[in-house]
């Protein structure tokens, strides 16, 4: 287990600062096809929706942009892979509370495809899958529980939590047997369980925290009145 208390953006170079440069094109080209999209509607929706789709697409270019510069900010990281954040998925998880699945569960893809151009730890296909498109994803869970955020948000941490716990067992049982456990399940649930568990934790835990909920609410008043 290696300690990388608080890294600091400014810190990256060579290859992370490279795949940091790369994720932030994506994100603005993704943001730029969400604002095409939206202009072609625009002429066909009333003007107070209109205002909506604006507030939805700054929230969500925000909120996206705070979840992956979290992301980098590593209480510890663990030596096959996997990293504790400080609550990288909780802005995301906001804005899919405060804006629903549709919009909550784009912007998780979206959030999906910036972790892979981060660093992809890949062994098999449907482990890259698992491990990225359907667990990041998964934050978008939080949108079905609109009338408590820190449910939402542990909804979809547990979500993403067991995607890596059936991804360990299935895919890095060796790692088990390396690590002197007889189960794969039992190392898996311990190993995901220090990282993704703990930050679940973490970020339901400042989800509680009254302010943390009147953030969101204020995001959207349409969808958390």
């Amino acid at each position: 287990m290696k300690f990388v208390l608080f890294e600091k953006l400014s810190e990256l170079e060579g290859k992370e600062l490279v795949m940091f440069l790369l994720a932030a094109v994506v994100a603005a080209a993704i943001l730029v096809l969400l604002a095409v999209a939206g202009k072609r509607k625009a002429e066909e929706t009333p003007a107070v929706d209109r205002k909506i789709d604006t507030r939805a697409l700054v929230y969500g270019a925000l909120c996206l942009s705070l979840s992956y510069v979290l992301s980098f900010i590593k209480l510890f990281s663990m030596p096959m892979g996997g990293s504790l954040t400080l609550c990288s998925m909780l802005p995301l998880a906001m804005y899919a509370w405060a804006f629903g699945p549709k919009r909550g569960f784009t912007a998780a893809f979206a959030y999906s495809l910036l972790q892979i151009i981060q660093g992809a730890w890949v062994v098999h296909p449907v482990q890259f899958v698992l491990d990225y498109f359907v667990a990041f994803t998964a934050i978008g869970l939080a949108s079905l529980f609109p009338k408590c955020l820190p449910l939402g948000v542990g909804v979809a941490g547990l979500a993403r939590y067991l995607c890596s716990v059936v991804s360990g067992v299935v895919f890095f049982a060796d790692g088990a047997a390396e690590a002197g456990y007889e189960s794969a399940l039992l190392y898996s649930l311990l190993y995901n369980g220090g990282t993704i568990g703990l930050e679940t934790v973490l970020s339901v835990v400042v989800a509680l925290v009254p302010g943390v909920v009147t953030v969101a609410k204020m995001m959207n008043k349409k969808r958390a009145a």
